[in-house]
């Protein structure tokens, strides 16, 4: 405004000194010449008051509504550039998510798998104690079994050849040796003959 208010001074102050220097030529000119040189200072003061309602008006419907569009769309650039540094910023936040996201299910999954290996190798572990300890038990008890069955087989034997040497003695003494003090000596002698 201050600039408007100076070029006008301006105009008027060559409008003054041309409209001074035609003045003692007596050469009348065309209205335009009158009226751009000669010099109304009643004229000056509406035209300076007509400039500054015309600038009132031009600011209040044009410069206005101009300026608060200019603002308006200043601010509406800087939301969308908050609004997009935002969502970048949210973005690299989900991706920094995620990848932590693969990090631990990774780490997970090396955890379960090692878990996995170990609870293998203690089922075999413990599978083959188990075999062991059911292989010498059954060994155990065959072994105990076979002594059984070999202490039978010798009272057996025993029981047979007391019995044979009896029937052997009967008949060569021809004499029946049911008693019981021969029993018991064939029974000494058989058990001595065992032992030796």
């Amino acid at each position: 405004m201050v600039i408007a208010g100076k070029i006008l001074a301006a105009l008027t102050l060559v409008g003054q000194i041309m409209a001074g220097g035609h003045e003692g030529t007596g050469h009348e000119g065309s209205w335009m010449d009158k009226w751009l040189l000669s010099y109304d200072f009643g004229l000056t003061i509406w035209t300076i008051i007509t400039f500054f309602i015309v600038l009132a008006i031009l600011k209040w419907k044009a410069w206005g509504p101009l300026i608060n569009a200019l603002d308006k769309r200043e601010e509406d650039i800087r939301n969308a550039l908050s609004s997009a540094e935002k969502a970048r910023e949210d973005a690299d936040k989900v991706a920094e998510d995620y990848d932590e996201m693969i990090r631990k299910a990774q780490a997970e999954a090396q955890k379960i798998v090692a878990e996995s290996k170990s609870t293998g190798e203690r089922v075999r572990e413990e599978i083959k104690v188990t075999a062991e300890k059911e292989a010498g038990d059954i060994l155990e008890k065959a072994q105990k079994q076979i002594q059984s069955e070999k202490a039978n087989a010798i009272q057996e034997i025993r029981s047979a050849v007391v019995e044979l040497s009896l029937q052997a003695a009967s008949k060569v003494i021809e004499k029946n040796l049911d008693s019981e003090d021969n029993r018991r000596l064939i029974k000494e002698t058989v058990d001595g003959i065992g032992k030796a």
